[in-house]
């Protein structure tokens, strides 16, 4: 069943870790193959726009075509590494506030619409619930970036290449991209 209490809670605790984000913290990738925090905000903001028009639609009846996104190429294409910190986390909460009060208003009896795929109908109330879970998934991704960048690189010195602020000489791998 839908708790839009919890995704409420949900929103608010990845909004309270961007208005206390820095703008250097944002920018920084901690190694070559991971997401700058800027660019996580791009996907969450990739995922709002996407899940919007699924919820929206399926609040009407049930959809058969709806076209997916690829995380990684949508994060290059818009190159949100580059793009301003802050714009973009307007933008992410903006959208959350809409899709907040779009599932408050869906009827309970839309609420089973199915997007029909080839893997299997999901139903509208999963899909949001799944959403929430989704960005859960990243406030713990975000979170733990964050405090990377606090304890390791906060106090240094950073490259800019390409509009991209990169740890000095900072070899090995980090945690994967998304």
């Amino acid at each position: 069943m839908m708790n839009l209490d919890e995704a409420r809670q949900t929103v608010t605790a990845f909004q309270e870790l961007l208005d206390s984000t820095p703008v250097e913290a944002a920018q920084v990738r901690v190694s070559p193959d991971a997401w700058t925090l800027t660019e996580i905000v791009g996907h969450l903001v990739d995922s709002a726009s996407n899940n919007h028009q699924r919820f929206a639609r399926l609040s009407l009846g049930n959809l058969e075509d709806f076209p997916g996104y690829d995380a990684e190429p949508w994060v290059e294409a818009q190159h949100y590494a580059t793009f301003d910190f802050k714009t973009l986390a307007t933008l992410w909460s903006s959208y959350n506030a809409l899709i907040l009060h779009l599932a408050a208003n869906i009827p309970e009896s839309a609420r089973t619409n199915a997007w029909i795929r080839e893997d299997g109908p999901q139903t509208l109330e999963f899909l949001i619930e799944d959403y929430y879970s989704h960005l859960r998934l990243h406030t713990d991704h975000y979170t733990e970036r964050r405090e990377r960048w606090r304890t390791k690189w906060h106090h240094l010195k950073y490259e800019r290449r390409e509009g991209i602020i990169t740890p000095p000489s900072e070899g090995g791998s980090g945690p994967p991209r998304g």
